[in-house]
């Protein structure tokens, strides 16, 4: 008998005699080591789900489960993630509404089924902002991670309202009043519904900076825009343009009722002086009307109109509300 022969039958007969015993503590180690594994991947904060290359559930962890309100029992079984996310959604429990989540499922599936790692988000019912990944691994399979990136998009809300918000005042600053104005406009444009707009300026500001100073002026745009916003009704838009000059735009509102919005603004800026240190300053302002009508160009056009109306306003006494006609578009120049 060969060396080699030897050998072999050597081996053969450890593994007969006992070398099973080998190959179960080898599997026993196995499955200690797949457990820890287990109880870490548990431990994370990201959901991870692990499907085959059949798209068939195999692993999901805690922190998924708390997600989407999935029992333990129901992630054990074998089943398409579909299914398992559409688990319990006829419940009060539903994480986010039917109609979203179909959205959200259809362009996870796509990047499921391409592989694309490209993150997707989504909202819970709690504020929870999730951020969802696919991972393509190399026999076919996906592991998917959903992260809670709440702070991160709390952040990013924080600096798109900087972004949104005129700094003094925490109105719209006049970017973002326009962006909102044009939603408006469309909706004027599509359904014929009522749309008008103010255009606020605060009489003889230059002197009141002049006199008290560019800190009082501040005061005084605070103090103006604070009662613009407190009293203007929940469906009204206010922007702060530049300088002392305001813009309120009025859904659902026809001439009458705009004039009465800027007659009773008058009023209450008339009738609430502004403390300047020790003293109390009386301020006023003028306000021009303007209104959508049919054959109405845009909003470039509103606010041209609702501007002609103010400078009728400065020019006819100032503390007053005056409404757009066609007789001051045709006034020259001059006389306006």
């Amino acid at each position: 008998m060969t060396a080699r022969a030897q050998r072999s039958l050597s081996e053969f007969d450890a593994f007969a005699n006992g070398g099973d015993l080998d190959l179960s503590a080898q599997i026993a180690k196995l499955e200690t080591q797949f457990a820890v594994l287990r109880t870490i991947v548990d431990g994370l904060n990201v959901g991870i789900v692990l499907l085959d290359r059949e798209g068939q559930v195999r692993f999901v962890n805690r922190a998924f489960r708390k997600f989407w309100r999935i029992s333990e029992a129901v992630a054990e079984s074998s089943q398409p993630l579909i299914k398992l996310m559409y688990h319990g959604r006829g419940s009060t429990a539903s994480t986010v509404s039917h109609y979203m989540l179909n959205e959200y499922l259809a362009q996870q599936m796509k990047l499921i089924s391409t592989g694309e790692e490209r993150p997707l988000h989504i909202r819970l019912a709690n504020g929870d902002a999730i951020q969802f990944r696919c991972k393509a691994l190399a026999n076919g399979a996906r592991l998917l991670t959903y992260g809670n990136v709440s702070e991160l998009a709390q952040q990013a809300d924080a600096l798109e309202k900087l972004a949104c918000l005129d700094a003094m005042t925490g109105l719209n600053n006049r970017r973002h009043f326009l962006v909102l104005a044009e939603i408006e406009w469309s909706r004027f444009r599509r359904y014929s519904r009522p749309l008008a707009l103010l255009l606020i300026d605060i009489d003889r500001f230059k002197s009141v900076n002049d006199t008290y100073g560019h800190d009082a002026g501040d005061v005084v745009i605070k103090a103006v825009a604070a009662l613009l916003d407190k009293h203007k009704r929940a469906s009204d838009i206010a922007g702060r343009l530049g300088g002392e000059e305001f813009v309120l735009l009025l859904p659902e509102a026809k001439r009458d009722q705009a004039v009465a919005a800027g007659e009773r603004f008058r009023q209450l800026v008339a009738e609430h002086p502004i403390g300047i240190g020790d003293r109390h300053l009386q301020v006023t302002i003028s306000v021009g009307a303007s209104a959508c009508r049919a054959g109405s160009q845009g909003l470039d056009e509103l606010l041209k109109e609702a501007d002609i109306a103010l400078y009728e306003a400065k020019r006819s006494g100032r503390n007053r509300v005056c409404w757009f006609d066609r007789e001051l578009a045709a006034a020259p120049a001059g006389d306006r």
